[in-house]
């Protein structure tokens, strides 16, 4: 039976959306049966945009969709209906509506569920009693939500994980289901160009790689795109935006068909003598991971075309290149690997750290990954060394492609310069538990915000290590700890740390917590 209570929020009470497909059938009795009755109904006009940008909210609530000429959108609800604007304000009321509700299904469903909910305080103020809420329909439980001081509610929910900016072609409408089964907010993308950013490339022109390539970097001319509520965002349009990865219906098919590894199969390919020492940073950042994630590494030094290319065509949990490319392709001892030319990619993820390779990692998701980190245009080695180790290290910790290499570049000047193509929330180790501390000096001793991030598991409940009441994920939970208790707190598990807005390591800022706090 289809879960249509406050449940719907957990991520594993949740159906998967049904696939789309385009021709002359009918859609099968089968499939409209499974549609739950929740007594809402969405009036749409009937245009590919407002679909999209209601699909979510719609998908969520187990709602009938009508479509009608000259219709506005309007939810029909036990007892009322509740009136949208057009587009594009559309966009912006759906997706708040769609966090209001999904906030309070979660609330009510901690408050019912055993153990103590840090914010059920918060239920009775918005919903009134959680076992009443716990009962009622979708549609009772939006029309509950509607009149309850939601401008007060909006200030409470934590940031919303996934923001997905989409065209409405059929490429794209086959993406839509992906979408929905991680419970991404849609919008209608927009972006200008960026202008500015040129010149400070201009000027550090003489810092760049040593090792420049002999051949033309594939550099890319970037977007600068318009960017709504999402902690990640994802731009399904044309262009390449700053600030978003690059998915596609290749990369969320590929992941559909992934099956869990119990063992990491890395291999970190070193092909720039340069750039030895983030090789071998790399490679031990995997080993000793293998204490709590058993891993298979596997170095390669020098390899010729043909090599690389059966690296990259045999089955890799993950690929970590260092080297250069070109518009040739990953430059080679006797060569440049154009990443089209080999037979099908086994490298279920990648880090292509080399100048301008987002095109080589497009090939890559094309050819059968299902995500990458690469750089857009040419990069300092000092700068790429920096980022891949980071990379590597919170790869290995569970956290997605996108907030890992959001966080790695943190350590350097030009952190634009690297994006992610293919599915972005994607994670190495999906069963780990990702965790990151902001730690900032306070009164004597250190203000403490622990945050689990909630992509993958939209909707899922963390315990933060100070506390023994339980948060959604994407929430932050906050303390002030002294010196001591802090060191403890960081000594307890190696996580990464947000400290002086550079990234750390909960052990070595643990070590040199007491002369930065004498300091």
């Amino acid at each position: 039976m289809t879960e249509t209570g406050p449940e719907r929020s957990h991520p594993d009470r949740r159906p998967r959306p049904p696939l789309v497909a385009y021709g002359e059938w009918a859609i099968p009795d089968s499939l409209v049966a499974t549609r739950p009755e929740t007594e809402v109904t969405f009036e749409l006009p009937p245009d590919r945009a407002t679909l999209f940008v209601a699909a979510p909210l719609a998908y969520y609530l187990g709602a009938r969709v009508e479509l009608g000429e000259g219709a506005v959108p309007r939810l029909s609800l036990p007892g009322e209906e509740h009136t949208f604007s057009p587009l594009p304000t559309f966009q912006h009321e759906v997706a708040d509506l769609l966090r209001d509700v999904f906030f309070l299904d979660v609330l009510v469903r901690e408050a019912d569920a055993e153990g103590v909910d840090c914010r059920a305080d918060l239920v009775s103020a918005v919903g009134g009693c959680p076992y009443a809420l716990t009962d009622a329909s979708p549609g009772e439980r939006v029309a509950r939500l509607l009149d309850c001081d939601r401008e007060w509610l909006a200030t409470e929910r934590p940031d919303w994980h996934l923001a997905t900016y989409a065209d409405q072609g059929e490429e794209e409408a086959r993406c839509l289901p992906y979408l929905l089964d991680a419970m991404s907010l849609v919008y209608l993308p927009e972006s200008s160009d960026i202008d500015a950013q040129g010149l400070l490339k201009h000027s550090l022109d003489d810092f760049y790689r040593a090792g420049r390539p002999e051949g033309d970097v594939a550099s890319v001319d970037v977007l600068d795109p318009e960017l709504h509520a999402g902690d990640l965002h994802a731009w399904l349009a044309e262009g390449v935006p700053v600030s978003a990865f690059t998915p596609s219906r290749a990369a969320y098919e590929h992941r559909a068909a992934a099956t869990p590894s119990e063992r990491l199969d890395v291999a970190v390919v070193l092909n720039d003598d340069a750039m030895a020492e983030e090789h071998e940073a790399v490679a031990r950042t995997y080993r000793e991971n293998a204490t709590s994630f058993p891993a298979t590494v596997d170095v390669y030094r020098s390899l010729t075309t043909d090599e690389l290319a059966s690296v990259f065509e045999r089955d890799h949990d993950f690929v970590h290149y260092i080297g250069h490319c070109e518009v040739s392709g990953l430059r080679c001892a006797d060569g440049g690997l154009d990443c089209e030319s080999i037979s099908g990619s086994g490298a279920r993820t990648f880090f292509l750290n080399a100048c301008g390779s987002y095109h080589q990692g497009q090939k890559l998701v094309a050819g059968g990954s299902v995500a990458g980190a690469v750089t857009i245009r040419t990069v300092l080695d000092r700068q790429a060394a920096a980022v891949g180790t980071a990379f590597a290290r919170l790869l290995v910790h569970g956290f997605g492609i996108e907030r890992a290499i959001q966080l790695a570049r943190r350590q350097v000047l030009m952190s634009t310069d690297y994006a992610v193509v293919g599915d972005g929330t994607y994670a190495l180790t999906p069963d780990a538990d990702p965790s990151l501390l902001h730690v900032a000096p306070y009164d004597g001793g250190f203000e403490v915000r622990y945050t689990v991030p909630a992509e993958g598991r939209a909707g899922d409940a963390f315990v933060a290590p100070f506390e023994n009441c339980r948060r959604v994920r994407g929430s932050s939970a906050e303390t002030v700890l002294s010196p001591d208790e802090t060191r403890d707190l960081l000594a307890a598990r190696e996580r990464p740390v947000v400290y002086d807005e550079d990234l750390r390591w909960s052990g070595d800022l643990a070590t040199e917590l007491p002369d930065l706090d004498r300091a």
